[in-house]
């Protein structure tokens, strides 16, 4: 099959993993992160998910991967280290192992348009219909991800057999595509990640993690569960995240200004691409009673941004539980 919608983009220059396995893995990983890795019941079946320290600050957002005892973490690979050695660090007794997969292992992601049809046929078995299900062979996993609008795979293999499918991909017309395109199309899809730049800086929901299903408000106790949960039950969310534009880069933490707030900031930027030449796409968490002002970035008499469409509704317009 061939077709120009189809690209792959290998995202080790972008995202880490971690590999986390043993027979508590489950059990401890569930006090730590903010959904609930029990309903993954099949493998390869994936979630969004965050860890976040005790006031709710996240840490990292990631999409974890499960088959069986291991779970595999895909986040921003500035922060893999700093979030292995933190959990480590809390492991106490618990029987597990927490490892860098990397370069051992890697990422590679296959979207567009018929994405799962070309994969298939590359792969030689049938690829998952679902959002957030996946399917296990031998010593590769590939899942479907939940991106709004958009079909996309990802597949968790080792580095030698990703060269092979690279190759396997590029016969079969797809194109290679660079990070920063694969990032760009997060970005329209709504789905960022936290790095080390904006590390502890905003909470779970502040990305719109509830919407993208990275939440679980039964699971019971984690770090900065209290803070998350009040601020879903009592409303108490201020920001959220928008997609913005703009005729100039927009650099990761960069801070948003707003006319009415004065040198008080209103947000930052979480990531951002080039979406056309000298046009810039981003992501970016707001104060959502100020984005009908005049925003800029950097600072108060700094570039002009203007609010674009997100595919899925903002968790502020959300429907409540009663």
């Amino acid at each position: 099959m061939t077709s120009a919608a189809i690209q792959f983009s290998l995202l080790s220059s972008e995202l880490g993993l971690i590999h986390a396995h043993g027979a508590d893995a489950e059990k401890f990983l569930q006090g730590q992160f903010s959904n609930d890795l029990r309903s993954l019941t099949s493998g390869g079946q994936g979630q969004w998910s965050s860890y976040s320290t005790a006031k709710g600050r996240m840490i990292t957002n990631f999409y974890v991967q499960r088959t069986e005892d291991h779970f595999w973490l895909s986040l921003s690979s500035s922060l893999v280290e700093l979030v292995a050695e933190r959990l480590r660090k809390f492991r106490m007794m618990a029987k597990l192992d927490i490892e860098n997969a990397e370069p051992a292992h890697g990422l590679l992601a296959v979207y567009g348009t018929g994405a799962g049809k070309n994969l298939a046929q590359v792969l030689g078995c049938t690829m998952p219909a679902l959002e957030n299900s996946g399917v296990v062979q031998d010593d590769w996993m590939v899942t479907r991800l939940p991106w709004t609008g958009q079909e996309i795979y990802q597949l968790i293999a080792p580095s030698d057999k990703l060269a092979t499918l690279s190759n396997a991909l590029r016969s079969s017309g797809v194109e290679e595509a660079s990070v920063e395109q694969w990032r760009l199309a997060a970005i329209h899809a709504g789905v960022a990640y936290i790095s080390q730049t904006t590390s502890e800086k905003v909470i779970p929901q502040e990305l719109n993690l509830e919407v993208l299903g990275g939440i679980n408000f039964k699971k019971g106790c984690y770090p900065g569960q209290e803070i998350v949960a009040r601020s879903h039950y009592l409303g108490k969310l201020k920001n959220q995240m928008y997609a913005v534009s703009a005729g100039h880069p927009l650099a990761v933490g960069a801070e948003v200004f707003a006319e009415s707030m004065g040198e008080q900031s209103i947000g930052l930027i979480i990531n951002s691409a080039e979406s056309s030449p000298g046009q810039y796409a981003a992501l970016a968490v707001l104060r959502a009673a100020n984005v009908g002002e005049p925003l800029r970035v950097g600072a108060v008499d700094g570039a002009e941004i203007q609010i674009q469409p997100l595919p899925y509704t903002l968790p502020l317009d959300m429907p409540k539980e009663a």
